[in-house]
């Protein structure tokens, strides 16, 4: 299967994407939201708890350094002009900040024992798609790289991040806690 097998989405998948999506947002409001409003709630947002960072293991560390600087980074890229030097050098900067992001991903387990959990997969993704982008940018196919580094920036990073910020997840202790 070749790169340009991946590049022919149809509208009709990326409707019924956008349908399937809704959906499960739209049941997990229904069921969790009630729940999770009273613990919102009660919430009390303040800086970032340095000690309780600096409590955690290196490849924790590690990895939330690399993902909001990948955060950052990539929200720059998003609003520069694209093809110049500029956006070279930041898109190197934040397929490296990413691989980290990825990488150190796969040595945090804890949410489900001792094993990976599904959010595994998304790294795995991140990790075989990255090269895939960068390689089609290296070929002109700006066309794959930007549906590619935009799938990664908002899946991996955004969408991803949100959910570091539930109740009981470190990011929301270290905010809100």
């Amino acid at each position: 299967m070749t790169l340009t097998h991946f590049s022919r989405i149809l509208p009709a998948s990326r409707l019924a994407g956008t349908v399937l999506t809704v959906a499960a947002g739209l049941t997990a409001v229904v069921l969790f939201g009630p729940q999770m409003l009273r613990i919102v709630a009660h919430a009390t947002p303040h800086g970032p708890d340095i000690p309780l960072f600096l409590k955690q293991p290196t490849v924790i560390q590690a990895h939330i350094l690399a993902a909001v600087a990948s955060v950052l980074v990539g929200a720059v890229i998003l609003a520069a002009r694209k093809g110049r030097t500029f956006h070279r050098t930041m898109g190197w900067i934040w397929a490296s900040l990413m691989a980290v992001t990825a990488g150190s991903s796969l040595f945090i387990v804890g949410l489900n024992g001792d094993h990976w959990s599904l959010i595994h997969l998304l790294s795995g993704w991140t990790l075989v798609i990255l090269p895939f982008a960068v390689w089609a940018a290296r070929k002109h196919r700006v066309d794959v790289h930007k549906r590619a580094m935009t799938g990664i920036f908002w899946g991996a990073s955004i969408v991803a991040g949100a959910f570091t910020f539930l109740p009981g997840r470190l990011m929301w202790t270290m905010f809100m806690g």
